[in-house]
């Protein structure tokens, strides 16, 4: 009996190795592959475009179904901090883009339209990087805000990195540069004197924000009434008596600054329109 246990156990003891060195083959070929290709997703992403950039604090919701069953409208307000007195138009359900027109009035889609981006006095051209509708048509980074733009939706920022403005060039969006007045909730030091009517592009929370003065402000009073107002981003739009209109809630248009018949080559527009 001892002998055939002794045997018994030989037995077994000689066919482990056997099935252990399969086991362990098929383990190490498996981790290899599985290695291969993770050093390939790897290497691959970092060559490639990033696959998303995050355009946070949208003008719209993605859900389709809250675009159709709500109207766009703008909803208008006067209110005072500081002593500086503004006026306050909320977008409500809108979609942006950029144009080099003037939208008509007759075009019931839109609901509200304002001069975005300078012009240079020497040349005529705009003034700083923009891109419309994926294509670049002026360079420069004296200004550190920007306005980026992808299917309607919006996300304001302050950097001179390319980043974002080369993704809305690859996916023919648009880009616009002007001082940052506001960012994460801080006051922007600005070079820019003297006083002027002010407008900005202002963000609270993910509502968005037309806001102008209502007198002439220096741009840090300004910056400083929009902080405290708690806005918690803003860019410069170009102010004074540019023309720009706006349509209420009774479908009637009211217009913004002066109206002049001599346009200037390369005035671009900020356009906010309904879904409808």
């Amino acid at each position: 009996m001892r002998r055939n246990e002794e045997d018994e156990i030989q037995v077994l003891g000689t066919s482990k190795p056997k099935h252990g060195f399969v086991r362990w083959g098929i383990i190490a070929v498996v981790s290899l592959l599985i290695i291969g290709s993770l050093f390939f997703w790897l290497f691959s992403r970092e060559e490639g475009e990033p696959e998303h950039i995050e355009m946070v604090n949208p003008v719209i919701l993605q859900d389709d179904t809250l675009k159709m069953d709500k109207q766009a409208r703008v909803e208008f307000r006067l209110d005072s901090i500081n002593d500086v007195v503004l006026s306050i138009y909320s977008l409500q359900n809108m979609r942006a883009e950029m144009s080099l027109q003037m939208p008509s009035q007759s075009d019931s889609t839109v609901y509200f339209v304002v001069w975005a981006a300078d012009i240079r006095k020497d040349n005529g051209q705009i003034l700083g990087d923009f891109v419309l509708k994926g294509k670049q048509l002026s360079r420069g980074k004296r200004k550190t805000g920007y306005c980026a733009i992808l299917d309607g939706k919006i996300s304001l920022g302050n950097t001179i990195n390319d980043e974002i403005k080369d993704y809305c060039i690859t996916h023919g969006g648009d880009f616009f540069r002007q001082y940052p007045l506001v960012m994460d909730g801080e006051i922007q030091e600005n070079r820019l004197k003297g006083k002027a009517i002010r407008r900005a592009l202002a963000q609270q929370s993910n509502d968005f924000y037309i806001v102008e003065s209502k007198n002439r402000e220096s741009l840090y009073d300004f910056s400083e009434a929009l902080a405290d107002m708690g806005f918690t981003n803003a860019l410069y739009l170009v102010g004074g008596s540019s023309y720009g209109w706006w349509r209420g809630e009774d479908g009637i248009v009211h217009e913004l600054g002066i109206y002049t018949d001599k346009v200037l080559p390369n005035i671009n527009y900020l356009v906010f329109r309904g879904f409808h």
